[in-house]
């Protein structure tokens, strides 16, 4: 136990040398892409966990676009559908998870819009419900994971608007409250999976709001946190899955735009500091990617239209690859890697307890190799190397049988923020193959504060 921890003691001083301390603090970082969709504002971004991509489309750059693009989380792709809502912008765009299908409502194309339409991968497709909300922009939709329902709250045809709906995969139903937030749009809403309730906070009514309201399914409640981000419209936010916060950012309230980030954890609001944010926006698109466990910001509205993309540097830990053995051996995260503090992952199905753990700092190259490589040649047949193996034999403890823990310490170091480590099992597994040895998956842990 003592070798052990002086080998981690040693593997976390090596860490916190890796990079320089003059790194600055930063919980943003830019994703440069090319090709990207031209710079726009109060276009639509939603995450697809069926495709495994984000979905971008329309907007306004000075006139209204009908382009539809995905977002692998590193790259944007353009896609041609064979039909296509018409050219629009303040439109609301959902995922329904029961339906597997990127719902969208409404728009302004100049005039206002309704229309009900579906993506389902391929191709948009206008639906014909009998009873739907009226025409409208700037309202919004989220996704009620409990009841399986859409809900739409809002907008303006004219005028503010105060109506709730829902959808249900066939027709609109409107909801009825004795209490909710006043008329308004440009307000940001999402659903928040763990406490079951759609969040709204502030947007536009005869004047800016800084209001916190939740819907249940029955009723809309106003919240009354002590803190609170300052009051704004044309913001918006995401649920972090991660982390079981819902995250702001960016939105209006005069000039200039704003720039905060704020986190709210079904309690209290709270500002999170950073040295480096994307500029200042509002009418900007944001969506949380919980396969690479990461909030995404793209476009808006600075002091002229932009086509960037940022990603909010929170810590994770993302698995890849697939492990080896009968059963094969498994990898899993328990939490995540916050400086200052130890990670802890699982090794599961461990044919016997005789097992460590490899890190490496890439999972691209291991010396002139790329990566993964599959270890047939070794005598490990259907087994692969998911990391650059930088340090290997890092010790697992038993917590059944078949069950390992491995915990490792984070310096609390903050030029750490947004470094990579990558970690594989392995086990002893006598029989199995020639080598007599089994890996498991890998965890790509993602370093952070929050």
């Amino acid at each position: 136990m003592l070798k052990f921890a002086l080998k981690s003691y040693a593997v976390a001083s090596l860490l916190a040398m890796v990079l320089p301390p003059a790194v600055a603090q930063s919980y943003w970082t830019q994703v440069l892409a090319s090709p990207a969709p031209p710079g726009r504002g109060f276009g639509e971004m939603v995450f697809d966990p069926v495709r495994g991509k984000a979905l971008l489309f329309g907007g306004h750059d000075g006139g209204n676009r009908n382009d539809t693009w995905e977002f692998d989380g590193v790259s944007w792709t353009p896609r041609t559908p064979t039909a296509a809502p018409s050219p629009r912008h303040g439109h609301a765009m959902v995922f329904d998870l029961a339906r597997q299908r990127v719902l969208l409502f409404g728009g302004s194309d100049g005039t206002y819009l309704g229309g009900t339409w579906e993506w389902d991968g391929a191709n948009w497709v206008l639906r014909s419900p009998v009873t739907s909300p009226g025409a409208r922009s700037h309202h919004e939709m989220s996704y009620d994971l409990l009841r399986q329902r859409v809900v739409l709250f809002g907008g303006e045809n004219g005028v503010r608007l105060s109506d709730t709906w829902e959808w249900d995969g066939n027709t609109w139903q409107q909801r009825f409250s004795t209490s909710a937030p006043s008329a308004r749009y440009l307000h940001a809403m999402t659903y928040d999976p763990i406490r079951q309730r759609t969040v709204l906070f502030g947007g536009h009514d005869a004047s800016y709001r800084a209001d916190t309201w939740e819907w249940d399914g029955t009723q809309w409640a106003v919240r009354f946190p002590i803190t609170s981000p300052p009051v704004r419209d044309r913001a918006d936010m995401v649920f972090d899955e991660a982390r079981n916060v819902i995250v702001l950012f960016g939105g209006h309230s005069g000039t200039p735009p704003l720039g905060d980030t704020w986190e709210w954890n079904g309690v209290s609001w709270a500002q999170l500091p950073s040295a480096t944010n994307p500029s200042a926006r509002w009418g900007h698109s944001m969506v949380y990617d919980p396969i690479r466990q990461r909030a995404f910001v793209y476009g808006g509205h600075t002091t002229g239209y932009v086509g960037d993309t940022w990603a909010v540097q929170s810590a994770g830990a993302s698995p890849y690859g697939t492990g080896c053995g009968s059963p094969p051996l498994r990898l899993e995260r328990v939490s995540r890697p916050l400086l200052g503090q130890s990670c802890i992952a699982t090794l599961h199905d461990a044919p016997t307890p005789v097992a460590g753990i490899a890190m490496g700092w890439s999972n691209q190259t291991f010396g002139p190799v790329t990566l993964p490589v599959q270890l047939t040649s070794i005598g490990m047949p259907g087994c692969d190397l998911l990391q650059s193996n930088d340090n290997f034999g890092l010790g697992v403890v038993p917590i059944t049988a078949t069950s390992l823990s491995f915990s490792f310490p984070i310096p609390n170091q903050m030029s750490l923020v947004g470094f990579h480590a990558y970690i594989q099992g392995y086990a002893f597994a006598p029989g199995q193959n020639p080598l007599g040895l089994v890996s498991s998956n890998a965890l790509d842990w993602r370093l952070g504060v929050f």
